[in-house]
């Protein structure tokens, strides 16, 4: 049975289901997820990460990651963990990059990856660090206080399956999923207390007419990630804002849900399950206040382009081509200011 079919006959049981619960089953089904499936990443797939965009990303990456563990004069071990690794060629690329930058730091670096999809930890498997490679499904598999070093990640809590709420003269409404002839509709449903609940604890209401979406696996996945912290960094690159403009009544009225396929940002959420991409941006606050209750310092968030001038990224480009491929992950008008770093640590002292 399709996952077309197999959430067609479970909203016949059910009813509407939450779009999370939609998402959920599009992007990570075991069998015909989008990712269970290989997802399309790369100049020519679906969309485009940083890391397929230049090999300066990873370089940068390295420099900065050895430039802050040098100092801390920890002995033993040193980690580098990347959350949501996919195939492994950022991880593949940063191995490289850091063993020719700083083989002394290199030497004693662990590697582990997590990657929740089976066909993502297969191809981890295959590449070939310069170091063992630590492969696991989820991140609770990794010890509290496990990790001296930094714990990493791309384009991860983009990927998390959201709720979708609008607001109305009747008070808070949840979009749910329906069917309706060969295809799924959306249905408007009474949100839960709980949603509104969250909203106005960062100070946001919807306006009538006006979309929102809400990942409630954000803050969990990051306490947990926060709590495997012994020592070192947390860094986040990923689309996001802060409360006021990711909820924005005009710049955001349609929310940020979108469908990623063939290169292209359109098409329809609720249409080709397990077949596109699905993200929609990550709300920075959540994440800033899971991390604290859990004691990690917040240094701050900036824009990815400025984030990778600083790591001196051109220093990684040589040559014309490259450094157009460069330019293109700080440039103001895309991925520069479109993404954005959390960086957030523990046990480090001011200085």
């Amino acid at each position: 049975m399709s996952i077309t079919d197999r959430l067609r006959e479970r909203i016949a049981h059910e009813g509407p289901i939450s779009f999370r619960d939609f998402m959920a089953a599009a992007l990570y089904d075991p069998q015909e997820g989008y990712y269970a499936r290989g997802a399309a990443i790369g100049e020519r797939g679906d969309f485009v990460t940083s890391p397929y965009v230049s090999p300066a990303f990873a370089k940068a990456i390295a420099r900065r990651f050895a430039l802050d563990v040098e100092p801390l004069g920890l002995e033993g071990p040193l980690d580098f963990v990347e959350v949501g690794a996919g195939e492994g060629k950022f991880l593949e690329d940063f191995a490289a990059a850091l063993e020719a930058q700083a083989p002394q730091v290199s030497s004693r670096t662990r590697y582990t990856a997590v990657e929740r999809s089976a066909a993502g930890r297969q191809a981890l498997g295959k590449r070939r660090l310069s170091r063992p490679l630590r492969v696991v499904e989820s991140a609770k598999e990794i010890p509290e206080g496990g990790i001296a070093g930094w714990i990493f990640s791309n384009e991860l809590y983009d990927a998390l399956p959201v709720v979708r709420v609008t607001g109305s003269s009747r008070g808070l409404q949840e979009l749910r999923v329906d069917c309706e002839g060969d295809g799924f509709v959306w249905r408007l449903a009474p949100a839960p207390d709980a949603y509104r609940e969250h909203l106005e604890r960062f100070g946001v209401t919807l306006e009538p007419g006006q979309v929102g979406e809400i990942s409630f696996g954000a803050a969990p996945l990051h306490r947990t990630l926060a709590r495997a912290l012994g020592r070192g960094w947390l860094v986040a690159f990923d689309y996001g804002h802060r409360s006021p403009v990711l909820y924005h009544a005009s710049a955001r009225r349609h929310g940020t849900l979108a469908v990623h396929f063939a290169g292209l940002r359109r098409g329809d959420p609720l249409s080709r399950p397990g077949q596109v991409d699905l993200t929609a941006h990550v709300h920075w606050d959540v994440l800033v206040e899971a991390g604290e209750a859990e004691g990690l310092v917040t240094a701050g968030i900036s824009r990815q382009g400025r984030w990778l001038i600083e790591a001196g990224l051109f220093e990684f480009a040589q040559g014309d081509a490259e450094r157009w491929r460069a330019y293109r992950l700080v440039d103001p008008e895309g991925m520069g200011e479109e993404l954005s770093v959390l960086v957030q640590s523990k046990g480090i002292e001011k200085g």
